[in-house]
């Protein structure tokens, strides 16, 4: 009798209990398919910041539009741009038209002029003001810098040699973020070649200057090295060592007698 009445009290009992709803585990999955997803993107997104190469500013890159035969807007001069008449002019006061002739003020003779602004229009070449933009190829804009650049001013914008240190570091945190992103193999494969393709470029560059050419030595643009001698006429004009080796392998683009080429 006393186990009958357990027997009933616990049945009772269990009566009592209200039943455990179940767990629908879909909501789950997919919040954890989302936080897997925002994962992915935010590693993606910190990887192609790491590879970004950024370029400067550039205060004097100017597109314009100009009068026949005129060979920049003197309306678009600024203090400190270089122009070339053909001979190097360095902006020294753009609102009273001052000038300074940079190899005249090296040979130490008076070369502060000032000019009109036709002169400006019809005798000067900026090293920044383009009307038009061209896509060319590697070879296309190597050619061009080799043939017609000469003693005239024109800009460059190029990659430098990636520096050693530079390329460690790259690989290291590069690698750290492809092993800890949770990606497939695949996708880290394709990660990897765009590391490697990074680290292989260093820093954007921009120089304003002219082909240097040596009198009775073979020019350093006549090999097959693919560099040539160049003089950075911003350092000229501060006084500065300005003699440069330019790699034409990591030109991106080159502004020219009012044209900028730029690679396709």
């Amino acid at each position: 009798m006393q186990v009958q009445a357990q027997a009933t009290v616990q049945a009772q009992s269990d009566d009592n209990v209200p039943p455990v709803p179940e767990v629908d585990a879909e909501p789950k999955r997919k919040r954890s398919k989302a936080a897997a997803t925002d994962a992915s993107a935010s590693w993606k997104q910190d990887f192609n910041t790491l590879l970004e190469i950024k370029k400067p500013e550039d205060p004097f890159d100017c597109q314009v539009k100009i009068g026949k035969d005129d060979r920049c807007d003197s309306s678009k001069i600024k203090d400190g741009m270089l122009l070339d008449r053909p001979a190097r002019l360095v902006v020294l006061d753009a609102g009273a038209g001052k000038v300074r002739n940079q190899e005249l003020f090296e040979r130490k003779v008076d070369s502060d002029w000032s000019l009109g602004s036709e002169l400006f229009r019809k005798q000067c070449w900026s090293a920044d003001h383009f009307t038009e933009t061209k896509k060319v190829n590697k070879t296309e804009l190597a050619h061009k810098i080799k043939t017609e650049v000469g003693d005239t001013l024109c800009k460059v914008e190029f990659t430098k040699s990636p520096d050693a240190n530079e390329m460690a570091k790259l690989l290291s945190e590069g690698s750290k973020m492809i092993e800890g992103s949770g990606a497939t193999e695949e996708e880290k494969h394709k990660s990897y070649k765009a590391l490697w393709e990074r680290v292989q470029k260093g820093e954007y560059r921009i120089m304003r200057g002219y082909i240097k050419r040596s009198e009775g030595d073979m020019d350093i643009q006549q090999t097959d090295t693919g560099m040539v001698k160049f003089v950075d006429a911003d350092l000229q004009a501060k006084g500065e060592m300005a003699e440069r080796v330019l790699n034409l392998n990591n030109v991106t683009s080159l502004t020219l007698r009012l044209t900028k080429y730029v690679l396709k």
